[in-house]
Formats: C-alpha cells, structure tokens, sequence
C-alpha cells in the first residue's frame, strides 16, 4: 500500500505533470496545424513503440543520448557545468574514427585502440577547461561551451580538406573496414538472424532489435552500471556528490576542489569522446561524416535529458528512451500526418520550461508571501542553476530554465 502511495505521490510532481502538461500544449499546436491531436499521439507512439522497427530505432537513437547525457550527469552532480560534451564527442569521433579507418593491423586490437584515442582525445579537451579554471580562473560553463566552437570547426576542416573521399558523393572520409565495426548484436546476413525472421517474423520486436541496433547498447548498458556502482560505492563519487550539494562543506571536509574538478572533466569528456566514437563506427554507419555530430543534435538533447532527470544514472536512461520516442514519433507523425516534425523540438522544450515552472513557482510563492523577509542569497557560482548567465549566448532558453528548476533538487541527486 505504501508503495502505491509514493507511486501516486510522484505522478503528482513537477516532472510527470509537466511532460503531461507539454504534451497538451503540443495538442494546442497540431489543433493550430489542422491535425487531429489523439491521431497524431497515436501515430506517435505506434511510430516510436509499436513495431519492431520503430521500437529498435527508439533504442538506437536513446544510445547516444543517454550516453552524452551520462557524461554530463557525472559533471553536473559534482557541481561541475560541462556544456562542452559536444566537442569532446566531436573530437573523440575524429581522432578515433581516423584510427579504425586509415590504421592497419588486426580489427580487435584496431577497435580498442579507436576507443582508447576516442577517451583519451574527448578527455584531454575536457581537462583544458578545468585546466583553465584552475589555474586562471575561467568558468568552465564559459570555457567548455565556448570550446564547442574550435572543436566543431576543426574537425569540420580535417575531414572537408584532408580526409574527404573523392569517390564518395558526401564529405566523408574512407569507409570504415566492416571487420573494424560494431555489427549489430546479431547480423542481419548471420544464419541466427534468418532463423529469427522465420520463427518470430522480420518485424518482430526481438527480431527488430538483435537486428538493427548494434553492440553500443550492451556499451551503454555497462557504463550506466558502472556510473551508478561509482556514484554509490567509490570515494571520487561520494566526493562529487557531496561537492555538487554544498562545495564549501566539501572543501572543509578535505575534498581538493582543484583534482576534483580534473578528474571529473576528464571523465566526463572522456566518455562524451567514447559515446561520440561509436556514432562513426556503430553499424549501420560506416564513414566520418562533416558536421555529424553536430547535425544529429544529440549533445543538445543529451542536456536537456540530465536536466530533467537531475542527473540521476536511471533517470536519464528513462529521459533519454523518452526524448528518442518523441524524435522517432515525431517523424512518423510527419510521414502519416504531413505534420512537421519540428514538433518534437517543441515538446522537447515544453516540458523543460514547464518543469522549471512547477519546481520555481512554490519558491516565488513562499518568497512573496512574507515581503519582510530578505531575499535568500544567491547560489554558488558552481551549482547548477548558474547555467543560465553564459548558456543564453549559445543555447535556447529551455536548458536555461531547467538548469535553475534542478537546482533545488540537487540535494537529492547523490545516489
């Protein structure tokens, strides 16, 4: 009974009331576009969860989602801005993509060691901004955002002017070998792949997903186990934990803020690096693509999942699969429907906005109550919700308001 009660309790919070609060003002929209809301969910949903292709194409657009969203859950638990996730993936993508595709020798070793330069490359870019902050004192949400631009650009010029395949009819390197790829957990060509198709049928969900989604997902899958076995069990993630809630009491308590800072931008860029890899050699892509990573927007997304989760590890998996239903529904709505599918940018954005809403008006509400009382101080520069001064330059507003909405609740994000 008791955990019907919390379970009900919950349905009652800012997170769920503003998904639900976002999907009907997205209701509002497609009334405006001349589209009928309940067939346009439904077509949503069907597109996303309810075949077998939609469902593996949900799961392997959440991979890169949840896995960037990982790495800046790791950082922002500590107290740590890293908006910087996307050019440490860009260039883990370029530095170990350019491994798997011109470095000969043995595929296995060839892999680890693309992975290896991947983390190595997108940690190393990660570390300059805590490097910056430590010893000059740049903000690392100033410099890790700004970073994004050289990272983006640069790799943009190598593979435009150095790498660029003239044979290919895209701006694209040489094809990675396919021995050197992450094949999909079972081949589609395999004899193990036909006798799926004949017993369970081609559009079978299991079919559908041994299919079509590669070997990232059991990655994913150890690296979401691993952050929440470091978050819990691991001095560095009591550290950060305790870092993230109150720095002050960490620095007292003998925590060095200065390692702290490079160990967790390392980490966390090393795994952005690492997650930005496996979108160049992940079948079914095969090639360095200009402007990919950026053009996928998966870094971007990957924010505003860790925001709604409030960095929880299971919570942004479970954020990250429903951003990736929204996106994958959302294009089949357009394909049913003719409706746009800029929709899901929109509901996307609502219930960030919304969940900032319902987490800060209770604060506005208590603060205007009493008008003697004096206003409460302003946050740490390191908390969370300072997002909000330097992001406005370069990111819309949405991760903005969330940023300030999940900083209440960071106290409860040390788990």
């Amino acid at each position: 009974m008791k955990q019907v009660t919390r379970i009900g309790r919950w349905f009652t919070t800012p997170i769920p009331i503003s998904v639900v609060l976002a999907l009907v003002i997205g209701a509002c929209f497609m009334l405006i576009a001349g589209v009928d809301p309940i067939s346009g969910y439904v077509a949503m949903v069907q597109g996303s969860f309810g075949s077998g292709p939609g469902l593996a194409n949900t799961i392997s657009r959440a991979i890169p989602i949840i896995g960037i969203g990982l790495a800046i859950a790791i950082a922002f638990r500590a107290g740590i801005l890293n908006l910087g996730t996307e050019g440490q993936a860009g260039l883990g993508a370029l530095a170990g993509g350019m491994v798997a595709v011109y470095v000969p020798g043995p595929a296995f070793l060839i892999v680890i060691l693309a992975f290896i330069t991947a983390i190595a490359v997108g940690a190393a870019w990660g570390v300059i901004a805590a490097l910056l902050e430590n010893r000059l004192g740049v903000p690392i949400l100033l410099s890790s955002l700004l970073m994004n631009y050289p990272a983006r650009f640069f790799s943009s010029w190598v593979i435009r002017f150095k790498l660029d395949e003239p044979d290919s009819a895209l701006i694209a390197s040489e094809a990675v070998r396919p021995e050197v790829q992450m094949s999909m957990l079972v081949p589609r060509d395999s004899a193990f792949a036909e006798t799926l198709r004949t017993t369970l049928g081609p559009t079978n969900p299991i079919t559908s997903i041994l299919t079509s989604v590669n070997w990232s997902l059991v990655v994913l899958i150890v690296v979401l186990i691993g952050v929440i076995f470091m978050n819990q069990r691991t001095r560095f993630g009591f550290e950060s934990g305790v870092s993230g809630q109150n720095a002050e009491f960490a620095r007292y308590s003998g925590v060095k803020p200065a390692p702290l800072v490079t160990r967790t931008m390392a980490f966390s860029g090393g795994l952005a690096g690492m997650f930005g890899l496996m979108l160049i050699i992940g079948a079914p892509s095969t090639r360095l693509l200009e402007g990919y990573i950026v053009q996928t927007n998966y870094a971007f997304t990957a924010l505003l999942v860790t925001l709604l989760a409030l960095y929880r590890p299971i919570g942004t998996a479970i954020a990250g699969i429903f951003f990736a239903a929204i996106m994958v529904g959302s294009d089949a709505m357009g394909r049913e429907l003719g409706l746009s599918p800029q929709i899901a940018a929109v509901i996307q954005a609502l219930v960030i906005i919304l969940l900032a809403f319902r987490v800060g008006l209770p604060k506005l509400r208590k603060r205007g109550g009493d008008p003697d009382r004096e206003a409460p101080p302003a946050p740490e520069p390191a908390a969370p919700a300072a997002a909000a001064a330097a992001a406005s330059a370069a990111t819309p507003s949405a991760p903005i308001a969330a940023a300030e909405a999940a900083a209440p609740a960071s106290k409860e994000s040390a788990r």
